[in-house]
């Protein structure tokens, strides 16, 4: 089972390509240690993982396949500790296979398998944890297994901070095992023998106590050093987390393979049958301590992590499914357990009960693992082959501007096309931040002197919400192509004059319900049937706003006929009208395809704003110098020609 789980995460390792995330982890990997922790210091991880990466491309090399295998190489290990665990937890020596047949193929454990990011180490050091944990309970005078136990949990925490979510759940787990175990005594009628494990249990419990402490205490120093960087104010509205959306979000991710695909319907139903058939199965052997101890790991981890990030980070996005990863050993372990019994009926029924849940796991299990595989939809986005393509696009004088600084771009940079990287920009500069405003693009690319821009955009609607880089290209020339790949946009446009200005707004003051100003406006003033209109919106509110409301373009013929509209929320669902602060102006872009058989001739734009499900009236609005009409404002025309 082992073989099959090393083959399983071998297989196909190198054929996607790297993403955002991985080519982050080679860029820190190739730091000196002393600048990688600073840098860590920032990060929403801590440095180990970099560390040991460091280490393993100074013998591997740095290619996909080698950064990757050390992902492949901790989680062969991990199948290898569910095997143990389950042995070490009583699970029958012919059948403790199945757990490891089970994780073998748990698509959630094999997609970050093949990743080179720290997940796949974080369970394997917390699963040896949890290992070590059972045998120090079951061996009360090994303390070095209670050492070894702290010692792992304390790598994996400096590997990633949800790690640290298994500390108070192994300490539900010792608490619950203690508890069982001394009342199993008290019950037996042995008061004495029951005192004296009470006072067992109490001595046992402190020095897990002590040991969780210095797990803790071994982590003040980088956190006093790291400050708040790993959970930093990136200013955006997120939805609330609630204990039960997260929990029930890490559900999915495990029973469905643990990437946003759309599951089949019946998900729910196979993952009970085959948690109660699990617990079924160890119900029968008696073997309560070892069904309460995976249980408070499981549980007390996620509830841990869920109630943490309620209550310290109720608005922020400091939570995936993939940091809790270390759970998924642990419940393939419960899920595949198949304890010991004498009696031969019991056995037989356990080992039944057993094959029950590993039938209804690999039921949904293996669609999704071969959707790994050969399912391009659920690739990664495809960096390698974007990356190709600008740059055989590239001509003499062109330059490429990334919203953010892509380090898996960089990474194929510097290995295929190393001449290409000064034409590389990134705005806004680093791994973080928020591009506030269009001048310092300007600047740059003013003193490079572009013919031509390409565009390579990425999660372009977080780190450039106003579209500040698009829409300053929009006013200084015109979109000549697009080409995506999945979320990878990859517009080219051609520069019509040098130097590059900001858009040249026109006044407007316009007042839409009392609460919100639109202060200037650029919109471009000529088109052809099929070709790009844009309109630039300067909004500044005049108070707290506390609707979310929506925008219009409409484009009006001479009959106040709308021939094409855009209506969209301003900015993105991150950035709603409700976060924007009174009296600071924001830039909203609008592109709209003009209608190909739209007959040539002068048509007006519109503007207007309206409640968020549509069915409020439009909010009323007042102006000096605009046209208003039906609740609108007519900003300018649009001069469409013939081609």
């Amino acid at each position: 089972m082992v073989l099959l789980a090393y083959l399983l995460r071998v297989f196909h390792l190198d054929t996607q390509s790297i993403w955002f995330d991985e080519g982050w982890s080679w860029h820190l990997a190739g730091m000196p240690l002393g600048q990688m922790a600073r840098v860590t210091a920032d990060d929403r991880s801590p440095f180990l993982y970099y560390a040991l990466l460091h280490g393993w491309i100074a013998l591997t090399g740095d290619s996909e396949f080698a950064m990757r295998f050390l992902s492949v190489c901790a989680d062969t290990v991990t199948a290898a500790l569910v095997i143990a665990l389950s042995r070490a937890l009583g699970g029958r020596l012919r059948l403790v296979w199945l757990a490891g047949l089970l994780y073998a193929v748990a698509p959630f454990a094999v997609w970050y398998a093949q990743e080179t990011r720290m997940y796949a180490l974080v369970a394997t050091f917390c699963a040896a944890s949890s290992y070590w944990l059972w045998r120090w309970l079951n061996a009360p005078g090994r303390l070095r297994y209670l050492v070894a136990s702290a010692l792992l949990l304390a790598g994996a925490a400096y590997q990633h901070y949800y790690a640290i979510f298994l500390l108070p759940a192994q300490g539900l787990a010792v608490l619950l095992y203690l508890l069982a175990q001394t009342c199993s005594a008290r019950a037996s009628g042995v008061i004495s023998s029951w005192r004296e494990r009470y006072a067992e249990a109490r001595r046992r419990f402190i020095r897990w106590f002590v040991a969780a402490l210095l797990v803790a205490a071994s982590l003040i120093p980088w956190l006093i050093y790291a400050s708040v960087g790993f959970a930093y104010d990136d200013g955006f509205v997120f939805p609330l987390n609630t204990v039960s959306g997260r929990l029930g979000e890490w559900i999915a991710a495990f029973a469905n393979g643990g990437l946003a695909r759309t599951p089949e319907a019946w998900w729910p139903a196979a993952l009970l049958v085959a948690v109660i058939a699990a617990v079924a199965s160890y119900a029968i052997s008696g073997r309560r301590q070892s069904v309460l101890f995976l249980a408070a790991l499981i549980t007390g981890s996620l509830l841990a992590a869920a109630v943490a990030v309620r209550v310290v980070y109720p608005y922020r996005s400091v939570f995936h499914p993939r940091y809790l990863i270390y759970t998924v050993p642990l419940a393939v372990v419960l899920l595949a357990g198949v304890p010991q019994v004498r009696a031969p009926w019991f056995r037989w029924l356990a080992a039944a009960l057993a094959l029950v849940a590993a039938v209804s796991m690999a039921v949904l299990w293996l669609p999704p693992l071969y959707a790994n595989y050969f399912d391009q939809a659920v690739y990664r986005d495809d960096v390698r082959l974007s990356t190709r393509h600008v740059v055989e696009a590239l001509l003499p004088g062109d330059v490429v501007v990334m919203t953010r600084d892509n380090y898996a771009v960089r990474y194929y940079l510097k290995r295929s096309y190393p001449q290409q990287i000064p034409r590389f920009l990134a705005m806004p500069a680093g791994l973080h931040g928020v591009l506030s405003s269009d001048s310092a693009l300007l600047d740059t690319l003013n003193a490079l002197a572009p013919q031509r821009v390409r565009l390579f955009l990425w999660q372009d609607a977080v780190v450039d919400p106003q579209r500040l880089v698009e829409s300053t290209l929009w006013a200084n020339g015109y979109e000549m192509g697009e080409i995506d790949f999945g979320q990878i946009r990859l517009p080219l446009y051609r520069v019509q004059a040098l130097p590059l200005r900001a858009p040249a707004f026109q006044p407007a003051d316009a007042i839409f319900g009392g609460q919100l100003a639109l202060t200037g406006y650029w919109l471009r003033g000529q088109g052809q049937p099929g070709n790009w209109f844009y309109t630039l919106l300067v909004w500044k509110p005049l108070q707290k706003l506390a609707v979310n409301y929506k925008v219009f373009v409409h484009v009006l013929d001479a009959a106040g006929h709308i021939v094409f509209q855009r209506d969209k929320l301003p900015l993105s669902d991150l950035v709603p009208m409700s976060s924007w602060v009174p009296g600071e102006p924001v830039r909203d872009s609008y592109a709209m395809v003009i209608p190909a058989n739209l007959p040539a001739g002068e048509y007006r734009v519109a503007v207007g704003v309206y409640g968020p499900s549509g069915a409020e009236p439009r909010l009323p609005v007042v102006s000096s110098s605009q046209t208003v009409a039906d609740r609108s404002i007519i900003l300018g025309t649009l001069q469409v020609r013939k081609r």
